[in-house]
């Protein structure tokens, strides 16, 4: 067998490593609800060790999720900010990170994670922690590129680390709209749809 077999072998165990532990995963939060499921549970029923389990996923929830990485860095960030300065900024930052939040086609599990983030759409950002970083990172990064770019301000009444504050805290409250969208509807709007879709509503008088 030569190296290119051997990879290849090697890579196909570890996507059906992972595979396991998503569909033990997702199959035992939707018998048990989330509190009722632990990491042991998954472990024994996908057949494999905790360590098995933490090399592919940083959490019980992650892998409910589907998502693996971090969330991206502020540089990150304001890189994709510089790439598509044709697009509205927040646009852009929503495009990017509710990526990792849509129901993945393909896997063979897309259905039961459609279920399980259905009857806990809570699971979009996987807590407290989660939230905050998402939030730090969109602030930065935000304040970054504001500062090189003033031009794309969007309250040029404000200072950029204000707008910067205002820019995360929409951010995530877009993401999280789209991404349930995206279990409940067929057809999701895009990023720019539900940006103005939430402005419109905002700007009805109560």
């Amino acid at each position: 067998m030569d190296g290119s077999e051997t990879i290849g072998l090697r890579e196909r165990k570890k996507i059906k490593a992972r595979l396991a532990i998503e569909r033990a995963a997702l199959e035992l939060v939707l018998e048990r609800g989330y509190d009722g499921t632990t990491v042991e549970d998954i472990c024994e029923r996908a057949e494999v060790s905790k360590k098995t389990f933490f090399n592919y996923f940083p959490s019980k929830a992650a892998v409910i999720s589907g998502r693996m990485a971090d969330f991206p860095e502020a540089d990150q960030l304001v890189a994709m900010m510089e790439a598509h300065s044709e697009m509205c900024y927040l646009d852009v930052l929503v495009n990017m990170i509710s990526a990792d939040y849509m129901v993945r086609e393909g896997d063979g599990l897309a259905e039961l994670r459609r279920q399980a983030l259905c009857k806990m759409p809570q699971l979009f950002f996987r807590g407290q922690r989660d939230l905050l970083n998402v939030q730090k990172a969109v602030t930065e990064a935000v304040g970054s590129y504001l500062e090189a770019h003033p031009d794309r301000r969007l309250m040029s009444d404000h200072t950029p680390n204000y707008e910067a504050l205002v820019a995360s805290s929409s951010v995530t409250a877009l993401v999280r709209t789209r991404s349930m969208q995206h279990v409940f509807y067929e057809e999701p709007a895009s990023a720019e749809e539900t940006r103005r879709m939430l402005a419109t509503y905002l700007a009805k008088e109560l």
